[in-house]
C-alpha cells in the first residue's frame, strides 16, 4: 500500500523559498504558507460564554469590528461577519484546539468547523508589496486606509481572497482558496515581472 503524501496546492508551482518580484523599480517576495491549521468559527459575539471559550482556547480575543484580526505569533483569529471568524494556527495545534473548542462550547448554538485543507495562505512582503497586490486589487492598501492588523475579504485578480496587512505597505498575507492558488501565484508572478 502507497503511504498518502501531504502536498502544497502549490508544489511545483512556486519555490518553498518563495520568488522575488519587481514591481515598478521596488522588490517584494512572494511565499506560500503551506499547511496552515485554520478553523470557521461561527457563534454570537455577544455570548460570553462563546467568547470566554473562544479566548481559553485560542489565546485570541474574539475581533469584534469589522474588519479586524487578533494577532498572536503562530495564530491568528479574523473577522469574516458579525458571527464568523477565521482562526488560522502555525503552531500544530489545529486539531487540539478544535478538539477544545467543541468541547468548550457544548450546547451552545455555534460551529467549529476545519477549513485548513480548502485554503492556502501566501505572504507578500517588501517595498513592492502593496503595488504588486494593487495592480489586480481593488482596494485602496496605502497606509493611512488599510493600516497594521486591517483585513479585507476582496478579490485579486478575480480570486476571492482575505488580505491581512502585518506591516502598512511592506508586508500582507493573503488567504486564498487551494483550487485558487495556482492561478493566483502564477498571475501575481507575471504582474511582477518587471
Amino acid at each position: 500500500m502507497t503511504e498518502a503524501v501531504l502536498q502544497s496546492p502549490l508544489a511545483g508551482v512556486l519555490d518553498p523559498a518563495g520568488r522575488t518580484l519587481r514591481v515598478d523599480g521596488r522588490s517584494c517576495s512572494l511565499a506560500e504558507i503551506p499547511f496552515d491549521a485554520m478553523l470557521n468559527l461561527r457563534g454570537a459575539a455577544a455570548d460570553a460564554r462563546f467568547a470566554d471559550a473562544v479566548l481559553g482556547c485560542a489565546g485570541l480575543a474574539l475581533p469584534l469590528q469589522a474588519n479586524t484580526a487578533s494577532l498572536a505569533a503562530g495564530r491568528q483569529l479574523l473577522w469574516l461577519g458579525p458571527d464568523e471568524w477565521l482562526l488560522k494556527l502555525r503552531d500544530g495545534t489545529g486539531t487540539a484546539v478544535a478538539n477544545q473548542l467543541c468541547a468548550a462550547l457544548q450546547g451552545l448554538h455555534c460551529a467549529v468547523v476545519e477549513v485548513g485543507d480548502g485554503n492556502t495562505s501566501l505572504r507578500v512582503q517588501g517595498p513592492g508589496a502593496a503595488d504588486l497586490l494593487a495592480r489586480g486589487c481593488p482596494l485602496d492598501l496605502h497606509p493611512r486606509a488599510f493600516a497594521d492588523g486591517a483585513l479585507a475579504q476582496t478579490h485579486i485578480a478575480r480570486c476571492s481572497t482575505t488580505i491581512v496587512c502585518l506591516q502598512a505597505g511592506v508586508h500582507y498575507e493573503i488567504t486564498v482558496r487551494r483550487s485558487f492558488a495556482d492561478y493566483l501565484v502564477r498571475w501575481l508572478c507575471e504582474a511582477g515581472a518587471d
